[in-house]
């Protein structure tokens, strides 16, 4: 698979070809400056540089809650995650990820703000900077809608977290409307993904017809990612937890049962007397993930598979049976990007949904993704609905938490938070 890969915040592209032979630009950081430095054109380059780093360290920091609590891995290890990998979480366990999120998004709301109070109108909205940021806020506002109960935004009262979903919609708009303005051309990897990250939530919110148009917008083998950079200080955690330790484990999970999708890339590990590896808590088999390998390796927040299995999605919503056909063949257009082989079209609507929500689950494999996904189908009454967040075998047992609360640190410190 190729990818235009986008070493975020510097405003420099890098083409890059097959995965896996790809390099990237050795980046400095800026150190620390005063606040008033900031107020210059000048200085906007690190201002959007900062954005992209909370941004890839928000995704970073939420992904072993989000994998263990929607059970896209399982935990074999030896950290005190409470009841997570049971479905069961409290404000106490989330304090970090609440943190680097919020971070985030204050940095990307604020970084925009100082831009515009300093840049004429006409600078502001023809800048590519601009739509950068715009973008990287977009999808930070995406990635909280997705995790949590609520939205807190700048400490004030709870929100409905499809309140998020709206303010990325706009901050996508903004970015293809600026980077337009600014003379970026369709194909360029800020346009593109603004179109990829605004068909995501326009359809949470509900407009499948205008999440299609946006998606057939991306190319099949358009990816772009948040950076990561060991170097940096934030490096890839799931890397480290299940390479240099073993935390996590395929074991037990939906993934365990599709050895060789190489969108879920896993192995089963040996010790040295050729019998399977334990986790470091000593008696979970250890099933390792290969995703991601190494602490620089990127995370992915929109690509043109995962826009393939969006429409196809939508076809069977809008459709029904009538949709099944389309959506089949766009999920092939999707899986021939990793050479893989077609499906064969399901006999029947509730099969073909099974079939869309496994190449969901297997196309945004560790991407912060699946935990809003398994949220949204139990939701669903219609044919979508899917019973994950219940045990089959104990239809009675409490059913799963399916979101982020609200951490502790944050209902400590602010007031609006009842």
């Amino acid at each position: 698979m190729n990818s235009i890969r986008k070493w975020i915040g510097l405003g420099t592209l890098v083409l890059l070809l097959p995965l896996g032979a790809c390099n990237i630009l050795d980046v400095e950081s800026p150190g620390k400056i005063t606040d008033d430095s900031l107020n210059d054109p000048d200085a906007f380059p690190s201002l959007v540089y900062g954005m992209s780093y909370n941004l890839a360290n928000a995704n970073d920091n939420v992904e072993e809650i989000q994998t263990l609590l929607s059970g896209e891995m399982w935990h074999g290890g030896s950290y005190d995650w409470g009841k997570i990998p049971r479905g069961i979480i409290l404000p106490e366990d989330v304090d970090g990820a609440w943190s680097w999120m919020q971070q985030a998004q204050w940095v990307t709301d604020h970084g925009v703000e100082r831009m515009q109070g300093v840049l004429t109108p006409e600078d502001f909205g023809s800048s590519a900077l601009v739509a950068e940021a715009y973008l990287y806020g977009g999808f930070i506002d995406r990635l909280i809608g997705e995790v949590v109960c609520e939205a807190v935004i700048d400490s004030a009262a709870p929100q409905p977290n499809t309140v998020e979903f709206e303010r990325a919609k706009e901050k996508f708009t903004k970015a293809i409307e600026i980077g337009t303005a600014a003379g970026l051309p369709a194909s360029d990897p800020i346009i593109l993904a603004a179109y990829g990250g605004r068909a995501s939530v326009t359809a949470w919110l509900g407009d499948w017809a205008g999440a299609v148009a946006d998606a057939q917008k991306v190319p099949a083998e358009f990816e772009f990612d948040a950076i990561l950079n060991a170097s940096a200080n934030n490096s890839n955690t799931l890397a480290y937890e299940t390479h240099a330790r073993y935390e996590y484990t395929l074991w037990g999970t939906l993934f365990a049962d599709h050895y060789g999708d190489p969108r879920v890339p896993w192995d089963t590990v040996f010790d040295e007397h050729g019998a399977v590896a334990v986790g470091a808590n000593g008696s979970t088999p250890m099933f390792q993930q290969n995703k991601y390998d190494n602490e620089d390796d990127d995370i992915p927040l929109t690509h043109g598979t995962e826009m393939l299995v969006l429409r196809a999605e939508a076809a069977l919503r809008t459709d029904g049976a009538a949709g099944i056909g389309e959506a089949i063949g766009l999920l092939n257009q999707a899986r021939a990007v990793y050479d893989m082989s077609p499906l064969s079209t399901p006999g029947s609507l509730d099969e073909a949904w099974a079939t869309l929500r496994y190449e969901r689950e297997a196309t945004v494999f560790l991407e912060n993704r699946h935990l809003w996904d398994v949220r949204r189908w139990y939701e669903d009454t219609g044919p979508a609905h899917d019973n994950y967040l219940v045990d089959a075998a104990d239809p009675g047992q409490e059913i799963r938490d399916s979101c982020i609360p609200i951490s502790r640190e944050e209902r400590n410190s602010n007031p609006n938070v009842p």
